[in-house]
């Protein structure tokens, strides 16, 4: 009789706690915000009006920055899209994963492997076969490798709802897809390569998930459909979830709603002066406006995280990064400073932070301490949990951040870079060893006018080492002779002209700045 009358006060007890501790696991997963992560494509840092636009009309972005934090040193981790956008998944270095550039179909056949690491001849993504470079582009992955763990993995393990919508560019064959690459839900990327959908009919059969679409219909509105939708359906759900939306917007090729177009005809330019991407612009703001609308109306509005941000800098003339030197594809500061806004009502103290450098590599740590995850065992992070810095916290340093495009663009060569202390130094590979160089100021000379590489020999030795070793450290693919380059030639786009075009075209949206 004991017995059995202590058997049952054992299970009862364990019954007891039992419950407890799934009432407490329930208040715990209730307690973790969600996550919203918007990606907008080829945005300049100060592509809306918080950041300096007049030409742009953006007033849900400003409200946006207003209500959060507004890094104005926010770093995408490569110049282009593809790279930058699987750095941001992996919390890695481009260099560190061989992801380092984008994928073209003169490289090579559609992926069908976990891995396929091919070499682009000299200038042959460009149609210049015919241009004499000193070296090839390294090495690289066409799509993101399957053995990289991305931040949706972790969240889908670890009790989030994760949803995927508008442009992947990490992988076209179907191995490589969101929907296999963590996110639970995912719809409006391209199932094959053709070229960037704004309108439906360049959309339709190309995308998933989208088989409603009209010819007329604009792409990034209905992907916004898509995105108000998926808070609708999971705001209120028992457990959080984590949407990244990815718009096409802003890449061209340059289409806008024709009315916004002809609004912006009629309104006085800047130096930037292009109506159709102010109208593209515009479109932006709307859909970050109705997302934001969609939160307060299912009324979790201060338990989401969203941060807004752009896959790399604007691209020239589309758009005017000035009085930033360069744009998308150069590793200038306007190459890689993009938008960086972070709000968490009633959690993150809104403020403009003019010191902190933080890059998008940083995103995938900080959502494991904001979703209270431990790390994977195994995953290597070159990003640093910015965490503390939304809360207001002084226990964060600054560590040097990297750069590494071993590749050619329609305008730039290969090059690496490091920030270290506002120090900058820019290595480029298709030079001869001892003019190779370039290295900044950036407190002194945040536009990159004035190249101190032969005065201050002390900054460019810390530099370089440490440049090299970051490159020993990631194993990052390194530009390769090329065997064909004839010495009695001029080299094409060596630093030099890699400068010279980028210092032109600040030069040009100067210009254009003081005639209004």
């Amino acid at each position: 009789m004991v017995d059995n009358i202590r058997k049952i006060l054992i299970s009862t007890f364990v019954l007891v706690i039992g419950l407890i501790a799934s009432m407490c696991g329930r208040g715990v997963e209730e307690a973790r915000p969600n996550i919203i992560i918007i990606m907008i494509d080829d945005m300049g840092w100060k592509d809306f009006g918080e950041a300096g636009s007049t030409y742009y009309e953006t007033p849900n972005i400003d409200k946006l920055s207003r209500e959060g934090i507004r890094f104005t040193k926010g770093y995408s981790s490569a110049p282009v899209c593809s790279p930058s956008r699987g750095a941001l998944l992996t919390g890695k270095y481009p260099g560190r994963t061989k992801f380092t550039t984008v994928w073209n179909q003169s490289d090579a056949p559609i992926d069908k492997e976990s891995v396929l690491h091919t070499v682009s001849k000299q200038g042959e993504k460009n149609g210049r076969l015919n241009f004499n470079y000193r070296f090839e582009e390294g090495l690289h992955y066409h799509s993101l490798p399957l053995s990289e763990t991305t931040f949706a993995d972790v969240l889908s393990e670890n009790g989030y709802m994760t949803g995927y919508i508008g442009k992947w560019h990490c992988g076209w064959d179907e191995k490589f897809w969101p929907d296999k690459r963590g996110f639970q839900y995912a719809e409006g990327y391209r199932t094959i390569p053709v070229r960037t959908p704004h309108f439906g009919r360049a959309a339709i059969g190309n995308v998933a998930g989208m088989s409603d679409l009209q010819p007329d219909d604009y792409v990034g509105d209905k992907l916004t459909d898509k995105a108000v939708e998926f808070i609708k359906l999971n705001g209120n759900s028992d457990k959080p979830f984590m949407l990244m939306f990815s718009h096409y917007l802003v890449h061209g090729p340059l289409e806008g709603k024709d009315d916004y177009v002809e609004k912006y005809k009629n309104l006085p330019a800047t130096d930037q002066n292009k109506p159709v991407y102010a109208a593209m612009m515009q479109s932006v703001d709307e859909s970050v406006g109705r997302l934001m609308q969609a939160l307060e109306g299912a009324g979790i509005e201060e338990n989401t995280i969203v941060i807004f941000t752009s896959d790399n800098g604007g691209l020239v003339p589309a758009t005017s990064n000035y009085p930033l030197l360069g744009g998308k594809s150069y590793l200038f500061e306007a190459g890689m400073r993009v938008p960086f806004l972070v709000r968490w009502k009633g959690k993150i103290l809104p403020m403009v932070d003019e010191k902190n450098r933080v890059m998008q590599t940083d995103i995938f740590p900080t959502l494991l301490d904001i979703a209270n995850i431990q790390k994977p065992g195994d995953h290597q992070f070159d990003g640093h949990s910015i965490y503390p810095l939304l809360l207001n916290e002084k226990n964060w340093s600054q560590e040097p951040v990297f750069f590494h495009f071993p590749h050619y663009t329609h305008a730039t060569s290969p090059a690496t870079a490091i920030i270290d202390n506002n120090w900058k130094l820019i290595r480029f590979y298709n030079n001869f060893e001892d003019e190779q160089l370039l290295l900044f100021d950036l407190e002194s000379d945040p536009y990159e006018l004035s190249d101190l590489s032969d005065s201050r020999a002390d900054k460019l030795k810390r530099l370089s080492a440490l440049m090299q070793e970051y490159l020993d450290n990631t194993g990052g693919e390194m530009p390769l002779p090329n065997p064909d380059f004839d010495d009695s030639k001029p080299v094409q786009l060596d630093k030099n002209r890699y400068y010279r075009q980028a210092v032109r075209e600040r030069t040009e949206r100067e210009r254009l700045l003081n005639e209004k």
